[in-house]
């Protein structure tokens, strides 16, 4: 077996189960035996996060060497400030990862697709003259395409942001830096080949800077077929179910709209909404919605569940709603369809790539909620199509495991490092 030994910057920034942290977990749990050898940098705080999230992490990590930061990154709510110490933490991490990449011989230098561990692993492999690369995840709406904003640059990039959900009512000086912020990253992805786990990404980031150059894993995700091998529960306890992070980017806010709908021809129609809470004003905003609606005895509100749960609920469910607008690959819609549960999403890029062949995945046009109606209706009414779509979700669901999508991104590290030698 061809081996490589990386250094892997790990940062778990929460304890929020999201599919980028469980992606994470799976390569420490299984990169030893593919033939990868990780030379881990951490920090304390990220290892706290992990270990809420995975009880076993600390053992995973006894297969690796492992690097603690030694230094506090400094903290600041003043805009200005906030941006000048996010450089100055990203300057302080990449010579602490040179350091520890010469010492160790590392062959690259892998980070994830934060901002600043983008800029930490090009200065750290500037320092160290190490390959360096980032698994490039457009996670926030930040970094998702406009057609009136093609390609992003110093005259267009303030405007751009500003327009942003996330942004738009931020103070001026925080908009200036965050436009510096997403300049910076866009233009530091182009000093290597980034790695991508859907061409959607790709096709997304071409739009803001077509100059930044790819190479796509396949499969980029995967599960963990033991998980969702335990047979359901022929009854159905919901007609649907929502799971995700609980923000607007995801669809929360398209919920109530969509299922009002559903409920004007199945008024007794029962949807279950799962996910962590990242910020209450969001939740309360939805809950709003729901009242607003006449859908408090239609919505149920569960908030945050453990995993095996959240699988026994996705099981109970006649269907998966998933108006989200934000994605790289969805882990939402593959777990659903391990469940055997069909999925009804908006046709982003990054549901078409991955699931545009798969029966059990109906696509509708971004925001048209009167066809996600239409769509969840056909599936509520018709046990026989439901059936038939279940079974067509596992077929589907089975070609993602974890150790293809390792062994796909060793694979990966090697056309990295022969690319920029």
């Amino acid at each position: 077996m061809r081996k490589i030994k990386p250094i892997f910057l790990v940062e778990f920034n929460s304890a929020v189960l999201s599919g980028g942290n469980r992606r994470i977990f799976e390569f420490l749990k299984l990169g030893k035996s593919e033939g990868i050898d990780y030379i881990i940098v951490t920090s304390l705080e990220s290892w706290k996060n992990a270990v809420k999230m995975f009880p076993n992490y600390a053992k995973i990590l006894s297969n690796y060497k492992v690097y603690i930061k030694n230094f506090k990154e400094k903290q600041a709510s003043i805009p200005g400030l906030k941006q000048a110490l996010f450089y100055e933490n990203a300057l302080r991490s990449a010579l602490s990862v040179s350091k520890v990449a010469v010492e160790e011989a590392a062959e690259l230098i892998v980070g994830g697709e934060e901002t600043q561990s983008l800029l930490t692993s090009y200065i750290a492999g500037k320092y160290s003259s190490k390959p360096w690369t980032v698994v490039f995840q457009p996670t926030t709406d930040l970094l998702q395409p406009s057609s009136s904003f093609a390609p992003l640059n110093v005259f267009n990039i303030l405007k751009f942001v500003s327009e942003k959900p996330s942004a738009k009512n931020l103070p001026l000086l925080s908009k200036i830096g965050i436009a510096l912020q997403l300049l910076v990253q866009l233009k530091v992805a182009e000093k290597s080949l980034m790695l991508s786990v859907s061409s959607s990404v790709v096709e997304d980031l071409r739009f803001l800077n077509p100059k930044i150059r790819f190479h796509v894993i396949e499969p980029g995700n995967g599960i963990e077929s033991e998980r969702f091998a335990k047979k359901s529960d022929a009854n159905k306890e919901f007609d649907g179910i929502f799971f995700a992070r609980l923000v607007p980017e995801k669809g929360l806010y398209d919920l109530p709209v969509i299922w009002k709908n559903v409920t004007k021809k199945v008024p007794g129609a029962m949807l279950a909404v799962a996910g962590i809470t990242e910020e209450q004003r969001y939740v309360n905003h939805f809950l709003g919605m729901v009242s607003k609606f006449h859908l408090d005895r239609n919505i149920i509100f569960l908030g945050e569940q453990e995993e095996n749960a959240l699988i026994d609920l996705i099981k109970s469910s006649k269907l998966t709603l998933y108006p989200s607008l934000v994605d790289s690959f969805s882990l939402v819609t593959l777990e659903s369809l391990a469940c055997g549960t069909p999925v009804v999403a908006y046709d982003i890029p990054a549901i078409t790539h991955n699931f545009g062949k798969c029966d059990a995945v109906l696509r509708c046009k971004v925001k048209d909620n009167n066809k996600m109606a239409e769509k969840t209706l056909s599936i509520l009414r018709n046990e026989n199509l439901r059936a038939t779509l279940s079974k067509k979700a596992k077929e589907y669901s089975a070609n993602y495991d974890w150790k293809d999508v390792v062994s796909a991104e060793k694979k990966a590290y090697f056309v990295v490092v022969e690319h920029l030698m």
